[in-house]
């Protein structure tokens, strides 16, 4: 009888043991389990910024848009024109902000022996209206709007742009032409132009974005935490993208001449 006794004693401890180990092991494997089983979530898409509509019509604002979509108002003339100092072949007046940051990019520029130079800037209507008839009794209507604005189209108007040249200026195959993005203007613009609060207002390969085939010299400024952030996304990031503005083409017939 006490034989019987030890061996029952023994046959529970022992399947208490087993039990015991059991339970400790069946977490472990019900957690591998839920982690093969169980998808990895999706990463939640970072929202669109949004951006108050007033930003691109208050002709005070730095975002004031100028494009075949947006006209400025009739006879805009920006209130704070100043003259920077930095070189320029032309008038290079431009808003009070775009001047001085135009000065600090010209300094940090020339510290990495790049000579930075302005033909134009600040182009008031009349001039505007001048050029693009000009280009129009050249070229035709059609060809005109793709390499100029409208008279109150032009984002030069704003005094925030302006279009840089290399060497003399000279019309030599490089000026004025996609090639710029090659020289050593083009190619410090395109790489550091964000850091002082300038994007490049017409990129590769969005004209029907933007309106205007490509300008690798043609600079706007937005403000550099503006700038960089469309910098960031892509140096061909177009600002209507950026900040949803409509862009592409005209919608009306073109004024008369």
């Amino acid at each position: 009888m006490k034989k019987v006794i030890l061996f029952l004693t023994v046959l529970i401890v022992m399947l208490g043991l087993f039990a015991a180990l059991e339970y400790t092991q069946e977490p472990a494997e019900y957690l591998q389990e839920t982690a093969e089983t169980t998808p990895t979530p999706e990463p939640t898409p970072e929202p669109a910024p949004t951006f108050d509509p007033a930003l691109f019509s208050d002709t005070d604002s730095l975002l004031i848009v100028a494009n075949k979509s947006h006209k400025l108002p009739d006879g805009y003339v920006p209130a704070d024109l100043v003259r920077p100092n930095i070189t320029c072949g032309g008038d290079c007046r431009m808003r009070e902000p775009a001047a001085r940051a135009a000065e600090e990019m010209f300094a940090a520029a020339a510290e990495d022996g790049v000579y930075l130079k302005i033909s134009s800037a600040y182009r008031g209507e009349d001039y505007q209206s001048a050029l693009y008839w000009g280009y129009v009794g050249s070229y035709g209507v059609e060809t005109a709007d793709t390499i100029s604005s409208r008279p109150g189209y032009s984002d030069h108007q704003t005094g925030l742009c302006a279009d840089f040249i290399e060497g003399d200026g000279s019309m030599n195959g490089i000026n004025f032409n996609p090639s710029f993005e090659d020289t050593a203007s083009g190619t410090w613009l395109r790489e550091h132009a964000h850091e002082y609060g300038f994007i490049m207002r017409y990129p590769k390969d969005k004209q029907d974005i933007t309106g205007y085939a490509y300008e690798p010299w043609h600079y706007r400024y937005i403000g550099v935490e503006y700038a960089t952030a469309i910098w960031e996304k892509d140096v061909f990031y177009s600002f209507e993208e950026y900040f949803g503005v409509t862009g592409g083409d005209y919608i009306e017939e073109p004024p008369l001449g």
